[in-house]
């Protein structure tokens, strides 16, 4: 079994995934699990890239990382290379799970973050509270959409979500370091125990503690 812990604690997993903020209302506990939303996708965002330096070769005509216009698009770049090259074929399949897990985190991001959160007013002090949300329809004849209650589970949810598939993409960039390392730099083929536990990881089969460890069978 393969057991990670501590430095990860320095990287935004280290949460306590409850509900229960002492000394936090309700629109407080929410800004501050909207906030860890946020900082984990940018922490997700930064994994991607690098899996797209290493994706990318000296000579190869494709864009840098930073010249993505979205995360969406920067995931697609990387897709289009681990499933479009037999170099990666071992890990072709979980890395492009990987990768759409990614773009699906990325979506759960964008709910949070980018849709507009009022309290209900048909709440009461007998269960917990809820918030209706709108999301902005761009083009749409009506600037957002029809509200949709949501709960501060939905918020967690996200979060849990990005930390999750932070750890897939850590198990993708791991696998093609492994595969092809960058120039300069030596690195010995992964055995095939430890080539195991990258596509594990790339497959969502880990479990992950509160403080941020995770551990693979």
């Amino acid at each position: 079994m393969l057991s990670v812990r501590g430095p990860s604690r320095r990287y935004g997993l280290a949460v306590k995934l409850t509900e229960d903020e002492p000394g936090l209302n309700d629109d407080d506990a929410l800004s501050l699990w909207v906030g860890r939303v946020a900082r984990t996708h940018a922490l997700l965002e930064y994994g991607v890239a690098n899996v797209h330096h290493l994706l990318v070769r000296p000579g190869d005509d494709s864009p840098p990382a930073n010249s993505a216009k979205s995360f969406s698009q920067l995931v697609s770049e990387c897709r289009k290379r681990v499933s479009g090259s037999d170099a990666y074929l071992e890990i072709r399949e979980p890395g492009v799970g990987a990768l759409d897990g990614a773009r699906d985190a990325g979506l759960a991001r964008n709910r949070v973050v980018h849709d507009m959160w009022l309290p209900d007013p048909r709440g009461d002090d007998s269960g917990p509270q809820g918030w209706n949300t709108y999301r902005r329809l761009g083009d749409h004849p009506a600037p957002y959409s029809s509200a949709a209650l949501q709960g501060l589970t939905h918020v967690i949810d996200a979060h849990t979500l990005l930390v999750r598939t932070r750890v897939r993409v850590s198990g993708l960039f791991m696998a093609l370091y492994a595969l092809s390392p960058p120039e300069g730099t030596r690195q010995k083929s992964p055995k095939g125990s430890v080539q195991d536990r990258y596509i594990a990881l790339m497959n969502d089969r880990f479990t992950l503690s509160p403080n941020g460890d995770y551990n693979v069978a």
